[in-house]
């Protein structure tokens, strides 16, 4: 919560202040959890359809207590534990387990933004979660994503510990610099994040190029990039490609007029908790 006034003041690069970016940022890290987490962790029944019940009314402020009813209220009933257990899917089947948990999540979060978020906040929330769910999109609609997906599952297996490591540090630099947001380092702090993000897909990809095979190594470095894709990263490629890569980071830069947060939570939410958030 924003308690400083002068912090509520500050204006960030969407024309909001710290207090509704710091609200933003909890939405945010519920919604990641559900995109994220169905594709890294177990489902408690295997390939069963479950009998999902009515969407359970949001209270506002308390989006994982609904997330919670949301599954509790489906037949059979999915443990809430059991979706942080780690295990990648191993079967087309397993695929589809997850997608119809995700497809129910994303349900409830959709009711809740709805209910609780107006437009113009729901609008930049869904619009920081497109990459995310463009990947599920791919992964549970797509036959031949789906094979390949299953074909470098092993690299998966190798690469999680590391990859859980890259998120740590990724996340990390996106609160550090989320908490040096002034007046006059919007510029700065968009680069930063872009090579926040640059950073972190080749943390991924040289892990993975160590572990597994070359074409698993690539499969894994386009879904660490689509992951933490946004449509308001649109300067990233040219910054990345201009600054990041080169290792400079002084000059400044004009981006377009929004930052994307906590993209990154698959593999370290995992071990979360909801009453932790």
């Amino acid at each position: 919560m924003c308690v400083n006034n002068t912090n509520c003041e500050v204006r960030t690069p969407r024309g909001g202040t710290l207090c509704t970016e710091t609200r933003r940022m909890d939405l945010r890290r519920i919604l990641t959890i559900w995109i994220y987490t169905f594709m890294m962790t177990s489902v408690c029944c295997e390939s069963v359809q479950p009998s999902l019940g009515a969407l359970p009314e949001p209270v506002c402020g308390q989006i994982s207590q609904m997330l919670d009813s949301c599954f509790r209220n489906s037949s059979p009933t999915i443990a809430v534990e059991l979706l942080y257990t780690v295990k990648i899917p191993d079967s087309v089947e397993e695929i589809g387990d997850r997608c119809l948990l995700f497809n129910r999540g994303m349900e409830c979060v959709q009711h809740y933004l709805n209910v609780c978020v107006d437009q113009t906040e729901r609008k930049i929330i869904e619009n920081e979660v497109y990459g995310a769910k463009r990947l599920y999109e791919f992964l549970c609609r797509d036959r031949t994503y789906q094979q390949e997906f299953l074909r470098h599952k092993a690299c998966f297996y190798h690469v999680h510990h590391d990859w859980d490591a890259c998120s740590s540090r990724f996340i990390g630099i996106l609160k550090d610099e989320m908490s040096k947001t002034t007046k006059h380092s919007v510029n700065v702090q968009y680069m930063q994040f872009c090579c926040a993000r640059y950073g972190y897909e080749n943390c991924v990809a040289n892990s993975a190029r160590h572990k597994c095979r070359p074409d698993s190594a690539l499969f894994l470095r386009t879904v660490a990039r689509l992951l933490s894709t946004d449509r308001h990263f649109l300067n990233c490629d040219k910054i990345e490609h201009e600054v990041c890569s080169s290792g400079t980071q002084e000059a400044p830069w004009q981006p377009s007029p929004a930052i994307s947060l906590a993209l990154v939570l698959a593999w370290i939410l995992r071990t979360s908790r909801w009453s932790s958030i």
